[in-house]
């Protein structure tokens, strides 16, 4: 690629859709805005590549079957040998070890590797092998690598950032989710968005809305595997009527605004959990789980009430607290808003990236419009 138009190639072996795709969505569209070119590589059946593909990215497929899959190997091989990419990005274990290995070897100016979770990582060779920098979505991820012998100085977080103009409280967005999922004006909405998956605590999310009095009434918003199961579990605890299960939802924004208190139970793995930050964003109090990642996001915000993951009872009296807190007046609303556009917007997350791409030389000055649609030339 020419030096005015430098190639930043993303890779995720991954089939789902949450926050770990979304991001990397995000970071495509901001760097093709900044006059990048950008591409990915992705299973053909995955959501972030059908998204992605629509989005007007170049999309190539790769199986990822797993590490044996020779395959697999020999077409990403093939892949970045051809694109000859400035930037290898990668984000998840399988093709982490084929791109990185196949960058390395092809001498891709810039590898970088994603950690997105903060799960103890299996092996550290892949990440001291392969690639040049190591972006993770918190500082406590960052720790984590470090205990396990990772350089330092070659890991940098990067949070993740949200469109804090796409998440602001909207009365007309309450009024209509509130109606069409039946819920009154005196009823306290709590709610959690997420892929339903098992580290997400949503057993913990059931188990504490038995226990809360009639006027609240909750409601999980997302798909994911454990979806059936919870659904089951909340019927055999007496919950109809009274939990809902929308399903996936493209418009989350309207459902944090239909919200009075955002119940957070995820208990490992997060990195930077973009539903706080979402909910912040909105202006909803939040009950959360203690978790490294999660205080890390949640430092100085205000409105938030920690506790501890399966503490029932603490979780009824936090939820019971938070009620006083409900009717958030909008300056409040507009300062939370602020809050988080200072401190976690996109813009600042690529920012972030961007400076890294230009300490290894790789910068673009291509005339290119921002999110808001003004022109500009990058001199970066």
């Amino acid at each position: 690629m020419g030096s005015a138009s430098p190639l930043v190639l993303h890779t995720e072996c991954s089939d789902g859709w949450g926050g770990q795709e979304i991001r990397i969505l995000e970071e495509l569209r901001g760097m093709r805005r900044y006059g990048y070119a950008t591409a990915l590589i992705a299973p053909q059946h995955s959501q972030i590549f059908s998204r992605a593909q629509a989005d007007g990215f170049a999309v190539y497929p790769v199986r990822f079957k797993n590490k044996g899959h020779l395959p697999s190997w020999a077409r990403v091989f093939k892949l970045i040998a051809q694109l000859k990419p400035d930037v290898v990005n990668t984000h998840s274990s399988d093709d982490s070890w084929m791109a990185g290995f196949a960058a390395r070897v092809l001498g891709v100016p810039l590898i970088v590797r994603t950690r997105h979770v903060s799960t103890p990582i299996g092996s550290a060779f892949s990440y001291k092998a392969f690639p040049h920098l190591i972006l993770t979505t918190s500082q406590a991820i960052r720790e984590g690598l470090m205990a396990c012998g990772i350089d330092p100085e070659r890991i940098v977080s990067v949070p993740t950032g949200i469109d804090s103009n796409r998440f602001r409280f909207s009365s007309s967005w309450r009024k209509e989710i509130r109606e069409k999922h039946g819920f009154s004006g005196e009823d306290i909405v709590v709610g959690n968005i997420c892929v339903l998956r098992s580290w997400k605590g949503l057993d913990f999310f059931i188990e504490t809305a038995v226990q809360m009095p009639p006027r609240f009434k909750f409601i999980l918003v997302g798909d994911g595997p454990q979806r059936l199961r919870l659904q089951d579990k909340a019927k055999g605890m007496g919950l109809e009527g009274r939990l809902t299960f929308p399903g996936h939802q493209e418009e989350i924004e309207k459902y944090f605004s239909a919200l009075d208190l955002y119940f957070f139970t995820s208990y490992a793995n997060e990195g930077v959990p973009q539903s706080l930050l979402q909910a912040q964003s909105v202006g909803v109090p939040m009950v959360v789980c203690r978790t490294p990642s999660v205080l890390e996001t949640l430092q100085g915000a205000e409105d938030v009430l920690p506790v501890d993951y399966g503490d029932v009872p603490s979780a009824c009296e936090a939820l019971e607290k938070a009620v006083q807190i409900v009717r958030v007046p909008d300056d409040r609303r507009k300062e939370k808003n602020e809050r988080v556009k200072s401190k976690h917007s996109i813009e600042s997350m690529l920012g972030q990236i961007r400076e890294l791409y230009g300490q290894w030389g790789i910068r673009t000055r291509r005339i290119s419009q921002d999110s808001h649609g003004a022109s500009h030339e990058e001199r970066r």
